[in-house]
């Protein structure tokens, strides 16, 4: 198996004779896995189609970036890192059906990479289910995520929802705004930011004004933005949403009168919201986005000039924050996979993954133990137009 896309059109058949495959080899459990000369199985469910697809993309471009680099060194005791990448288009009963199948799979050693919150939600009940099987590297920073003793095989990444709002809640409140009214994508992913934005508001004494819901994977915005600017006025709008959400959003709140500051979190796409408003500068210059990974622009640290050569060397020349990001969480599995002690199973990937410790990459740090997965704490405010 090479690390590549699965094209939509293939999936049934994949899943198929993936489920053939684990029917073959669950017999042997997972350690069937370990056989010597195979490759190194990783499950993932991503948006590789729909409105967010760019998230899911961008964040496995990355991501292979890294094993391949890792796999023409040697990969893992001389077994190359493949990806089995599933496309759930940003919806959950895909992400569900997907996660089944892969669990089911027992070449599969860890899951890792889903992107979003109401995604990677459905697949916890499955993994609690399975035992012994890490879920690493999720593209979210929901709370839920971060409860250690319910989700106790869950490998975080980035910082949480809740640092990235109180970051953007103090450059509001340094910005002179005091009243907030808040835009929500009507699922997990919504609740988590509403919940974290809350908290923060109240720490730092702003006013939560109104709340309004989007449906996801939609840019039918025009009743939120009724409700938020014409009903309810308020100084500058937090967006919780995915880009092309969150783009048309600002464009009617906008035309209908709203002159204050746009504001989001990072799951909603730096370099895609930048497309998507290119032609709308006065738009863009008005947003503010808090970011999890350093620029991926900035060669000066050590780990982004190693991710630049990595996609170079994929023939990728296109650099991003989304992208970057898998690269991080490809480069933590990776060192999780060299330290786990032979035969490579399910659990000795897990145990590995629990006693990493503090893990420098270069300029962006992660620590990981057995009561503490949090995984990093950094965070920056990015300006869609610096």
């Amino acid at each position: 198996m090479s690390l590549s896309f699965k094209l939509p059109a293939l999936a049934g058949l994949l899943q198929g004779c993936r489920l053939l495959c684990a029917a073959a080899l669950l017999s042997g459990g997972p350690a069937a896995a370990s056989e010597e000369g195979a490759e190194i199985v990783l499950g993932s469910s991503a948006a590789l189609s729909g409105p967010a697809s760019a998230l899911g993309q961008r964040y496995h471009l990355g991501a292979r970036a890294a094993f391949e680099q890792l796999n023409k060194q040697g990969g893992i005791q001389g077994r190359r890192v493949a990806v089995d990448l599933q496309d759930d288009g940003y919806e959950p009963d895909r992400a569900e059906a997907n996660t089944v199948a892969l669990l089911q799979d027992a070449r599969v050693l860890a899951l890792f990479g889903y992107i979003g919150t109401p995604t990677s939600r459905v697949a916890l009940p499955h993994l609690r289910r399975a035992g012994n099987i890490a879920f690493l590297g999720p593209f979210t920073g929901a709370s839920l995520l971060w409860d250690e003793r319910s989700h106790p095989n869950v490998f975080n990444v980035r910082a949480s929802y809740q640092q990235e709002s109180h970051a953007l809640v103090r450059a509001i409140k340094a910005s002179g705004a005091r009243r907030i009214n808040i835009m929500v994508q009507a699922d997990p992913f919504g609740r988590a930011g509403l919940e974290a934005m809350r908290e923060a508001t109240g720490a730092a004494g702003l006013e939560m004004v109104a709340t309004a819901t989007v449906k996801r994977n939609s840019t039918e915005v025009a009743e939120a933005v009724h409700t938020l600017v014409r009903q309810h006025s308020a100084d500058a709008i937090f967006m919780v949403s995915t880009y092309e959400t969150c783009a048309a959003f600002m464009r009617q709140a906008h035309a209908q009168g709203f002159r204050g500051r746009f504001y989001t979190l990072s799951f909603a796409g730096l370099e895609p919201l930048r497309t998507a408003l290119q032609d709308e500068p006065e738009l863009s210059g008005r947003l503010t986005l808090a970011q999890v990974v350093p620029d991926a622009e900035d060669r000066s640290v050590p780990v982004v000039a190693a991710y630049q050569r990595a996609m170079r060397e994929a023939g990728e020349r296109q650099f991003d924050s989304i992208s970057l990001e898998g690269y991080l969480a490809a480069r933590v599995m990776s060192e999780g996979l060299r330290k786990a002690r032979p035969p490579l199973t399910r659990a000795s990937l897990l145990r590995s993954l629990q006693t990493l410790g503090d893990l420098d990459l270069g300029g962006f740090a992660v620590h990981y133990r057995e009561d503490d997965r949090r995984g990093s704490s950094y965070v920056a405010l990015r300006r869609l137009i610096d």
